[in-house]
């Protein structure tokens, strides 16, 4: 299991198909933290084996974090988000597909995605762009 969950905690896709998921699917996720909406951001040979994907998770805490060069904010409605939130694009996580909710919630458009990869390169003083 992952570093964090508790052992008793009923992983999400348990005993669903596997995902195939695409870079900028938005699917819940079961993590440390609580279940949120998370980005793919892997690429899809990545995305179509059976262990990992790679996420950014969302977080409702705007306050200060919409300003950042390293979060991406949302709006309530858009690409299937049921609340205001920020993508947190320094906080790169590996998550086991078995974590993750058998359906995904929304996609993001070219235009978005690629905004959420620039955040994570300003984490590294990059310039990032999807492939």
């Amino acid at each position: 299991m992952g570093r964090g969950w508790p052992q008793s905690r009923k992983r999400l896709g348990e005993g669903q198909p596997l995902l195939n998921l695409r870079p900028g699917e938005i699917v819940f996720a079961d993590t440390a933290y609580g279940r949120r909406p998370a980005i793919v951001v892997s690429r899809e040979p990545l995305n179509r084996g059976d262990t990992v994907v790679v996420v950014f998770c969302t977080t409702a805490k705007l306050s200060t974090r919409s300003s950042l060069p390293n979060c991406v904010a949302f709006q309530s409605g858009e690409f299937g988000l049921t609340k205001v939130c920020v993508a947190q694009c320094e906080t790169i996580q590996m998550i086991e597909k078995q974590y993750l909710a058998p359906q995904s919630i929304g996609m993001l458009d070219d235009q978005k995605l690629r905004e959420v990869i620039r955040a994570a390169g300003s984490v590294m003083n990059s310039e990032c762009e999807p492939a």
